[in-house]
């Protein structure tokens, strides 16, 4: 949202709103004494005339230095000119009560804007100013800036966690929900890692901090939501312009109403330039100004507390305009623990080998790199590592002494000049060489995730065109995945930048308006995630590099959250569409109805201010439940559908 909308509370803004309220009193009075009072015409007139000076004094200057300025026609000043016009025609009253429902209107929709707002941040701001830092065994108050990573601090069961760290006292069950949008609490003992947002619910924790104030998860979240606002909607974008020439537009209009008609038709100029101010006063977009960024802000808030972090009002557009989805395997639809199930060695012994492909893949961060290590079961010794080398999307490459040692996949072993002993299986497999010459291979299988079968029917059920994936694995273990997962496309041993040329391809495939998003795992597919459209990571922020590349963040690891994203800013873009139609529409039959003197001034813009009252409304509905009630009716309207996918 605009910064604008969300205000602190600061003394200076809360006297100005205190005088604000005031003057609205005041002049209500004026206009209530006027009207009911048998006073003189003159003091009548000044009666009226001070109430419209109340409600207007704080914008006439600054909507006349707009207008020198930068040459902007603000609704603002259409409102003082619409007012004072009035007064001089002698409808000094019409104007009392136009512009009085008019600034009234104007502060409720702001309030209510303002406590939306307010309301939306209190979910993802939940950093303590003051935390418990443990100095010589006693603890002492302190501000959360002054903690350095390597200070220990402790949290009190019922706190929020202020930092990232590693558990160094206690025992206690951590409630995550706030980072996950879902209910699920985690054991924390001694040196597990936990992550600042989490709630300790049981016992006290002593935490030594590994992330300072500024880079622990919950401020990482807040810095991409507070960017996430410069970031506009293509409805946003257009709107704004719209506006921008809207103003000149209604002042001409006014101009024709009030002077040229009269002029040519031979009537009344008093008549006429009545409803030529009347057209100044209901010629404001700002119901529709202000309802998008709320839509937008509200929704993005509400998201939050689902678990989707939006980088901006345009990830919304992007989604809600959806046509394709293609997925990375590991860590994406399964569960990137993969497991050792054979060894073959020529040459050595299985331990032998095992023990030489674990060196190797020692300072790897892949999953099966890992899964190797784990295998092994002893820690290598790094004084013996000369050198260590990572090849992404291929393999890594040691020296240990005499020895070079060489662990990666098919394409690996090919650029080395080997010639593997190919598995047939259709588990994902690690060819092994020792000094160039081939030493054995290791296979290991990746289970799928609980949700991936969901993630897929869900995507096919909110009617997803295509669904694909794209993996580093032989073609063999894809289309077993591809199976289970009822998915006819599918791309096999695809090197990092393969992907982002067949994502590419892809893209070009598509229609005109229609968008394509990649699900990566964020550390090997960022070019992947910055080539789609839209880039989706899950299991929270990661790598500062992948948060970066991506444009939505799923703080869980259930893909089927992106079918849920996709529902909520289908639902999102709905809610500014019906904004539009409705502010719009209803400006366009108050106009007809002014001009055509079927009401006054005053109940054009009562009208007016009800029909952007309820477009903020409106606006708040993006905050609620009511898109994951629309997401379950899709899911089960057609619970026999088959997914709908393309062939390779």
């Amino acid at each position: 949202m605009n910064n604008d909308v969300r205000k602190t509370n600061n003394p200076l803004i809360m006297t100005q709103e205190i005088v604000l309220m005031a003057c609205i009193v005041v002049s209500a009075a004026f206009l209530v004494l006027g009207l009911l009072l048998k006073l003189p015409v003159q003091v009548k007139t000044f009666m009226f005339s001070a109430c419209v000076l109340l409600l207007i004094y704080d914008i006439v200057f600054d909507s006349v230095m707009k207008l020198l300025n930068e040459l902007y026609f603000d609704e603002n000043l259409l409102i003082v000119v619409a007012a004072i016009g009035m007064i001089l025609l002698g409808n000094a009253a019409q104007a009392a009560a136009a512009v009085l429902v008019f600034k009234t209107g104007t502060v409720i929709n702001q309030r209510i804007a303002l406590s939306a707002s307010n309301a939306a941040e209190s979910i993802f701001d939940i950093r303590p100013e003051i935390v418990n830092a443990v100095v010589n065994g006693a603890i002492v108050r302190t501000a959360a800036g002054k903690i350095q990573v390597g200070d220990v601090v402790s949290v009190s069961p019922g706190d929020y966690i202020p930092f990232d760290g590693i558990v160094t006292a206690g025992t206690s069950s951590i409630d995550i929900s706030a980072l996950t949008g879902e209910r699920m609490t985690r054991r924390a003992a001694v040196d597990d890692i936990v992550l600042s947002g989490g709630l300790n619910l049981d016992a006290a924790l002593n935490i030594r901090v590994t992330a300072d104030f500024d880079e622990s998860t919950v401020s990482r979240v807040t810095g991409l939501v507070n960017a996430a606002a410069n970031r506009r909607s293509h409805q946003e974008k257009t709107f704004g312009s719209i506006a921008r020439l809207f103003m000149p537009a209604a002042a001409a209009v006014a101009v024709i109403v009030g002077l040229a008609v009269p002029f040519v038709a031979g009537l009344p100029y008093s008549v006429w330039l009545a409803r030529a101010f009347g057209v100044l006063f209901v010629s404001s977009l700002s119901a529709t100004a202000l309802s998008i960024p709320l839509t937008y802000f509200n929704a993005g808030a509400g998201a939050i507390n689902k678990g989707l972090l939006f980088k901006g009002a345009d990830v919304f557009d992007t989604l809600a305009r959806t046509t394709s989805v293609v997925f990375g395997k590991t860590g994406i639809l399964t569960n990137a623990r993969y497991q050792v199930t054979d060894i073959t060695a020529h040459g050595l012994s299985h331990e032998r080998l095992l023990i030489l492909a674990s060196y190797a893949e020692y300072h790897s961060a892949h999953p099966m790199a890992r899964a190797i290590v784990r295998e092994a079961q002893i820690l290598p010794d790094e004084m013996k590592i000369d050198d260590f080398r990572e090849f992404p999307g291929k393999g890594t490459q040691v020296d240990i002494g005499k020895l070079t040692v060489s662990a990666g996949n098919l394409l690996f072993m090919t650029e080395l000049g080997i010639t593997p002993d190919i598995s047939q299986s259709d588990a994902s497999v690690v060819y092994i060489a020792v000094n160039g010459n081939y030493a054995g291979r290791i296979l290991l299988s990746d289970d799928l995730r609980t949700d991936a079968k969901k993630a897929v029917r869900d995507l096919a059920a909110i009617g997803i065109d295509r669904i694909a994936l794209f993996t580093g694995d032989k073609k063999q273990a894809a289309e077993d995945i591809c199976t289970q997962l009822n998915i006819r496309e599918f791309y096999a041993e695809c090197q990092p930048e393969e992907k982002v040329s067949r994502l590419k391809g892809l893209h070009d495939m598509q229609l005109s308006g229609d968008k394509l998003v990649f699900v990566g795992d964020g550390t090997q597919d960022v070019p992947a995630l910055m080539m789609a459209d839209a880039g989706i990571i899950l299991g929270g922020l990661g790598a500062k590099n992948a948060a970066d590349a991506a444009d939505l963040v799923v703080m869980t690891d259930k893909p089927s959250k992106v079918a849920e994203a996709i529902v909520l800013a289908r639902q999102t873009s709905d809610i500014v569409r019906q904004n539009i139609l409705i502010t719009v529409g209803f400006k366009a039959v108050i106009l007809i109805l002014l001009l055509t003197g079927l009401i006054p001034v005053w109940a054009a813009v009562l009208i007016d201010v009800a029909t952007t009252t309820a477009a903020v409304v409106n606006a708040l509905r993006a905050f609620g439940s009511e898109r994951f009630e629309k997401l379950r009716r899709l899911l089960q309207s057609k619970p026999g559908d088959e997914p709908h996918t393309r062939e390779n």
